[in-house]
């Protein structure tokens, strides 16, 4: 067994961009990614903050059903460089196990795209509480699944869209999936990978063979959220991710931004898709961490 790696929650959320952050995104309907001009000796990825971390968003139960969904505290809009905000769309959650209440906005369908960072991984539970920290343990098995004091985690860098497929925010979000919202999320997103890799072979004549981060990245994720209960002993709510919309062969490119250049240059800079994935406590690997491994 790999050696535990602790992970501190707001450590994970990481500025990962070793290129120029993202240009402001004018407020209208067409975005402009491009840089206008030539860029300064600033601009340049030396001069970034290795222990930068990236605004979050987290998935959430909720108390009530129509509390369950995806949420963007206020000062992580803020921090995100939020295009279009409009204070009379924030709700005050309250935080079940703290009962502190935070200012953000809810999305219960959002539409959103994806870059994986690690594969999924597993935590030894009692050992996160003690330590008030995510332990990690590696690469989350089929071995671990029995296992009650295992948990399972992963960890995505996303950009949410508007109904045009225009960005909400300039700077990705960093979202943390468990339990059964990482296995919902991942499984249902991973369908609607194949399926728009199905309809973009078809349409060109080609065998639909997986494609890489790149193409993924540009696959605008459309998908529902509940609040449902889970587990095998102690069962508890969660939010699952319960369906997406799903592309057919007359509507597939409504759910793919790659056509617009602008937009690509700006998901790629971002997202930074060929990044290999991070795997925490895999020390023999430094070609899988960079310098992610110590912010982590």
């Amino acid at each position: 067994m790999a050696k535990p790696t602790t992970v501190t929650p707001q450590d994970v959320e990481v500025q990962t961009f070793p290129t120029t952050p993202p240009e402001d995104i004018p407020n209208t309907t067409e975005t402009s990614a491009e840089p206008t001009s030539e860029r300064d000796e600033f601009a340049s990825p030396e001069y970034l903050d290795p222990n930068a971390r990236l605004p979050k968003i987290q998935a959430l139960r909720g108390t009530t059903p129509k509390l369950c969904g995806y949420f963007v505290p206020a000062h992580q809009m803020a921090k995100a460089g939020w295009i279009d905000f409009d204070s009379s769309k924030l709700i005050t959650y309250t935080f079940e196990s703290s009962g502190e209440e935070e200012q953000g906005i809810l999305i219960s369908n959002p539409r959103m795209l994806v870059c994986p960072r690690t594969p999924c991984l597993a935590y030894d539970k009692e050992a996160s509480k003690t330590a008030n920290q995510p332990v990690i343990i590696g690469v989350y098995t089929s071995e671990h699944k029995d296992d009650d004091n295992i948990g399972n985690t992963q960890y995505f860098e996303v950009i949410l869209l508007d109904d045009k497929n225009q960005p909400l925010h300039q700077v990705p979000l960093s979202y943390r999936a468990s339990g059964a919202n990482q296995a919902t999320f991942s499984s249902e997103w991973q369908q609607f990978i194949d399926e728009m890799t199905a309809c973009h072979a078809i349409t060109n004549g080609i065998a639909a063979r997986g494609k890489d981060a790149r193409f993924k990245s540009l696959c605008v994720f459309v998908f529902k959220t509940a609040r449902e209960q889970v587990g095998k002993k102690q069962k508890s709510f969660a939010c699952r991710v319960v369906s997406h919309d799903k592309p057919t062969l007359e509507n597939w490119r409504n759910y793919f931004v790659g056509f617009d250049r602008s937009m690509k240059h700006l998901v790629w800079e971002n997202l930074q898709p060929t990044l290999p994935l991070m795997i925490p406590g895999v020390s023999s690997s430094p070609q899988l961490l960079g310098n992610k491994l110590s912010r982590i």
